[in-house]
């Protein structure tokens, strides 16, 4: 069965790494008695497919992955997020087919504000530079010092960028200014101008 989940990471947990998060939730899945399905070959390991990589240091609010188990059922999800550490919570889940994780997860929306003062216009602009030379910039505001971007190519256009970009023009001294949350990830809609969620809509 292949379950496609939405979590977050808030806290201590946004300084653990994504390359690290297989291990972590599998660790979970096993302490709570759910049998993961492994891949085939010479060094087989959980099948697991994560969603865009999340900088550390990043809260990420919406942030998808998809696992496949050998077996599910309705106590299945609260067990698992028993079992993981603070700062790690799956949200919602759903049995999935279709359509791959990677190819779905074409846009994030990104808010980012300053611990010292509020950004404003010159930072707004620098980022939207930012965001149209590293990737995809499908919207972009300001209010009462926040700036919200919703850009695409999440594998060329991340946080780090972003930061440095700030950094680069003066506007920040660097990541400890910036306080930066991923509020979701999905599929952009030309149409409707939305992020489309990855759990709860048709895939």
């Amino acid at each position: 069965m292949r379950i496609r989940i939405v979590f977050e990471k808030l806290g201590w947990f946004t300084f653990v790494n994504h390359v690290d998060l297989p291990i972590i939730f599998s660790r979970a899945a096993r302490r709570a008695g759910l049998s993961q399905e492994f891949t085939q070959g010479f060094s087989p390991h959980p099948h697991i497919s994560l969603g865009p990589p999340l900088a550390i240091g990043v809260v990420g609010l919406d942030e998808p992955a998809e696992f496949w188990f050998n077996d599910w059922d309705a106590n299945s999800f609260e067990k698992w997020n028993e079992k993981l550490p603070e700062g790690l919570k799956i949200l919602k889940y759903a049995e999935v087919e279709g359509t791959s994780l990677a190819k779905l997860a074409t846009a994030a929306l990104y808010r980012i504000s300053s611990v010292k003062s509020p950004l404003g216009a010159e930072a707004l602009a620098v980022l939207e530079e930012e965001v149209g030379r590293t990737g995809e910039l499908f919207s972009s505001s300001l209010l009462d010092g926040e700036i919200s971007l919703v850009v695409g190519d999440l594998e060329h256009c991340g946080a780090g960028n972003l930061v440095r970009s700030l950094k680069e023009k003066g506007i920040v001294d660097g990541w400890p200014d910036v306080r930066l949350v991923r509020e979701r990830v999905g599929t952009w809609d030309p149409f409707t101008k939305e992020i489309l969620p990855l759990v709860g809509c048709e895939v």
